[in-house]
């Protein structure tokens, strides 16, 4: 197999050989969870009946409509993917995804396109992100942005349109997802209530999206949903937590706003090149006023932006700043205090958009991170020192304490493995910048050794979605998970990129 995959794999270390290899237990044709159908006049190469789909994680999440996540699908791409040079089927995955975009997202549960949950705020922006990767990455790769996607909801109020009714090409679809945030739009999700969710109350149904105008920062939700990949509804009557989001991250959350940045600036990038015919956006006033912001004007402001709303520095004097030196979880959220919690999100837009942030700033805030979340094989989801830290996730917890009751807890402190992959890379990044470079390679292998072992020694043959405190084993936890492989693979990747392939 490894023959077959490009020469960071084929004639690396064992180590990527063995992630690789892993990739492949999510990677397979899903009778029942098939990509929705594609439009005749796709370009070749033209997609078979039954395509590849990628497994959020093993064994829950392996068939039905469970089996394809948004953001768990464009978080692992370049991963399980690109890096082992699948470009063919991640490319039918990027616009079968794309197919399905209404409310100026895609979704969070793909059900092969019959009855997709739009529900999430993030995937979005995943997704474009992924679409930039394939750019940069595939052979060929800018193709994709005129590849014909056959819009099943090319309006928000249209029926399923059969495959080749409405085609569009990838990047005008991409500009509807900037056009509806930059216009904003409020929803509320179709067939609301027990049918599609048994815990959430009636509010959380409603949905918001939408651009600050002083900050360009995207924003959305509510306190009754969940919008990110932190994602747990409250489900205990007896606890008092049912319908009560765990982490409702509303507002701006840092990772989004990340990721925001970088796809504006790919996109600059493609209309600099005349790659693509929109040069920005626009928006309608209530009295019928047009606001018009090209993207290097819009990704301009959330740069000059960034820092002064999401660092906290040491002269901060707000009383609900519990950390300094850090980067906030999000800006605006309706419980004011939660933006100022340390978690493990904000290594994510130090990844994907490093030249968003103050080096020192950035440094400092990883510095910290090193300190209170860094776990054996993930990262802490949450400060150990804020109250509602709870470190060990037991799903079927029938107590009635609301903090960790049917696993309330799920992101309040067990350590996620597929954040210390972003974690290990914006290290290397602002090493370099900061001149920390060497040591700082060393320090991640000693803590990829951690992985290794735990890949050469796991039945599964992969890494898990998550542990409870200080790495211990979380039986409520994927055994293997996409994201986890994904995110280490590419550590690694980056490791190669800089020579220091060998610890």
């Amino acid at each position: 197999v490894n023959e077959l995959m490009p020469d960071f794999i084929k004639n690396g270390h064992s180590f990527p050989q063995s992630l690789a290899l892993s990739t492949l237990q999510f990677l397979s044709v899903c009778k029942s969870a098939n990509l929705p159908g594609f439009s005749p006049a796709l370009s070749p190469p033209k997609p078979p009946k039954q395509c590849v789909t990628l497994s959020a994680g093993l064994p829950h999440f392996s068939t039905g409509y469970m089996r394809c996540w948004g953001r768990d699908t464009f978080i692992a791409l370049r991963g399980s993917m690109f890096l082992t040079g699948r470009y063919n089927e991640a490319r039918f995955i990027i616009i079968g995804f794309g197919q399905t975009l209404r409310h100026g997202l895609i979704p969070n549960l793909l059900d092969s396109g019959s009855k997709p949950r739009f529900n999430c705020r993030d995937a979005i922006w995943w997704w474009m992100y992924c679409i930039k990767q394939y750019v940069e990455d595939a052979p060929k790769g800018a193709e994709i942005l005129k590849d014909k996607v056959s819009r099943i909801f090319p309006y928000d109020d249209a029926d399923a349109h059969a495959p080749g009714a409405f085609d569009q090409l990838l990047f005008d679809v991409m500009q509807e997802a900037l056009q509806v945030h930059f216009q904003g739009l409020q929803y509320r999700e179709r067939n609301a209530g027990y049918e599609i969710d048994a815990h959430m109350v009636d509010q959380g149904f409603n949905n918001q999206i939408g651009i600050h105008p002083e900050t360009g920062f995207v924003f959305g939700g509510n306190n009754f949903n969940c919008g990110t990949w932190m994602d747990k509804m409250g489900s205990s009557q007896k606890a008092g937590n049912k319908g009560r989001p765990s982490t409702p991250r509303d507002g701006s959350a840092v990772e989004l706003v990340g990721l925001q940045y970088a796809v504006l600036r790919f996109m600059q990038s493609l209309a600099e090149k005349e790659v693509i015919p929109y040069t920005g956006v626009e928006r309608k006033g209530p009295s019928g006023e047009v606001t018009k912001w090209s993207y290097k004007e819009w990704a301009d402001r959330i740069k000059n932006n960034f820092d002064k709303y999401f660092f906290v520095s040491e002269s901060e004097t707000c009383s609900v700043a519990n950390k300094k030196l850090i980067y906030k979880d999000s800006y605006g959220a309706t419980q004011s205090w939660t933006d100022y919690q340390l978690r493990c999100n904000f290594p994510i837009t130090l990844t994907v958009a490093p030249d968003l942030c103050n080096p020192q700033n950035a440094w400092r805030a990883l510095e910290r991170a090193k300190k209170y979340l860094l776990g054996p094989l993930g990262m802490k989801t949450m400060d150990p020192e804020d109250w509602n830290y709870r470190a060990n996730y037991d799903n079927s917890n029938d107590s009635t304490d609301c903090t960790v009751a049917h696993g309330a807890n799920y992101h309040q402190g067990p350590e996620w493995v597929w954040p210390i992959g972003f974690y290990l890379r914006a290290r290397l990044i602002f090493a370099k910048k900061c001149g920390h470079l060497d040591e700082t390679i060393a320090e991640t292998w000693a803590i990829l050794r951690a992985h290794l072992r735990e890949l050469q020694t796991s039945h599964w043959r992969g890494l898990p979605e998550l542990t409870n405190d200080n790495g211990s084993y979380c039986g409520d936890s994927c055994r293997t998970q996409a994201w986890s492989v994904a995110a280490i693979l590419e550590v690694l990747y980056d490791l190669h990129s800089l020579g220091a392939d060998v610890a």
